[in-house]
């Protein structure tokens, strides 16, 4: 009852209800870290594998959901930029953009890469950030969460999750892996509270 459009029903004299779709023709833009955190291995896979397979899915629901997918790729500066399209050659587009990526191992240029987005994708979009969770994203994200929808995605190592909750330590080194796993979880946490509260949605899995 609350989708009845009075003013329609009196005006046809018989029940006219409102019918909603979702909103169409959004951009979404993947933000793809290629610096050293995201070289390291989780399970048999670098961990930027494991983001690149994430923003291939993403483009595909994108486009099939009519919305926009567009990506930056970067590391210690932009590497490739693949606007905003929900054309049929997107998904090609942005898989050549990952493919010509090489490892790098220096420490990720989040300012440039988020100023640079913010330049690039004017209109309001959902920027997914593709990364590990680090204090030195906080003040680089403000660039755009000021104007956009920001996520953070990371992968979360789950041998790390193993040693921080292992109570049988059979030897000193396996109470000092202990002790740093738990002060890693402990420091992740603290970051995804610190996002949280600028309003980035995160995603740690």
């Amino acid at each position: 009852i609350r989708r009845v459009d009075w003013a329609a029903t009196a005006r046809q004299q018989k029940a006219i209800v409102r019918d909603y779709r979702a909103e169409r023709n959004q951009h979404v833009v993947a933000l793809l870290d290629n610096g050293r955190l995201m070289a390291g291995t989780v399970g048999e896979a670098p961990r930027v594998e494991h983001a690149m397979d994430a923003v291939l899915g993403l483009s595909q629901v994108t486009s099939q959901l009519g919305d926009n997918f567009g990506l930056i790729t970067f590391d210690n500066q932009v590497r490739g930029i693949v606007p905003a399209s929900n054309s049929k050659a997107q998904f090609a587009r942005v898989t050549e953009a990952m493919y010509v990526l090489d490892p790098q191992y220096d420490e990720s240029a989040y300012g440039t890469a988020f100023t640079t987005a913010a330049s690039r994708f004017r209109r309001r979009s959902l920027f997914v950030v593709f990364t590990d969770l680090v204090e030195s994203l906080l003040p680089a994200l403000r660039s755009l969460t000021r104007t956009h929808l920001v996520m953070v995605a990371a992968v979360r190592d789950p041998d790390v999750a193993g040693w921080a909750g292992a109570t049988d330590h059979a030897d000193i080194e396996a109470s000092y892996r202990s002790a740093a796993a738990v002060a890693s979880l402990d420091a992740r946490e603290r970051t995804i509270a610190s996002l949280s509260a600028i309003g980035v949605v995160v995603v740690d899995a």
